[in-house]
């Protein structure tokens, strides 16, 4: 389902139809891991638009998207932790360092992350499911799903009702610069693993990468 999709659907109804459809859509992108083909973040603006056309009260779309973008990340949060250690325990994953370095990375900063992740496309699909799979203690991923949820859902939907008839032009300006996030944040990623792989490369094995060798006793 594209946006094109999701304009021409909603813009046939109003009422309880809308809401259906928006909060389906949000939790369906970061619930279930298929934010790559589900547009949650487009149908929250076009909540806020229809809001602005009078086919849906502005203040129950708030709520209805809301508590759509909060129950979103903890139903992903579940589906990480109920199938991460079935996922773990299996190559390629099972006894991969990287993965052990990334869960013991998000378990101590992981709170940002959920927090910043919200407002990026396609990282927000993973987000919370990754939160699950990385031992992020739930007290620590309650609040800054609710302060996230809240604050993304509330944005989007308000800068819809404020853009009113001109969202096509907003939609296509939101999926461009979340692609152009999406891209360097990849490409910082690979070219500090090309330079790590370089700097392991350059390191005689079962030598210090620094310092004079060893001097033999006797």
């Amino acid at each position: 389902m594209n946006a094109a999709s999701v304009v021409t659907f909603l813009t046939h109804y109003h009422g309880a139809t809308i809401y259906l459809v928006v909060a389906g859509l949000v939790i369906a992108e970061s619930g279930f891991v298929v934010g790559f083909f589900v547009p949650g973040e487009i149908a929250v603006v076009l909540g806020g638009v229809l809001a602005n056309e009078h086919r849906v009260n502005l203040i129950v779309m708030l709520a209805v998207a809301n508590a759509a973008a909060i129950a979103a990340f903890f139903v992903g949060y579940a589906v990480g932790f109920s199938v991460g250690p079935w996922l773990l325990a299996r190559r390629p994953l099972r006894a991969n360092p990287a993965v052990e370095r990334t869960r013991q990375l998000l378990a101590r900063r992981g709170g940002p992350a959920v927090l910043v992740g919200r407002f990026v496309a396609v990282v927000r699909a993973i987000v919370p499911a990754l939160a699950g799979l990385s031992d992020i203690p739930f007290r620590t991923f309650v609040p800054y799903n609710i302060v996230g949820g809240v604050a993304w859902a509330t944005l989007y939907t308000l800068v819809g009702y404020a853009v009113g008839k001109s969202y096509k032009h907003l939609l296509s300006t939101i999926g461009l610069w979340s692609y152009v996030v999406v891209g360097v944040v990849v490409v910082a990623l690979v070219v500090n693993h090309l330079r790590l792989r370089r700097r392991h490369r350059q390191q005689v094995p079962g030598q210090p990468a620094s310092g004079p060798p060893a001097t033999p006793p006797g």
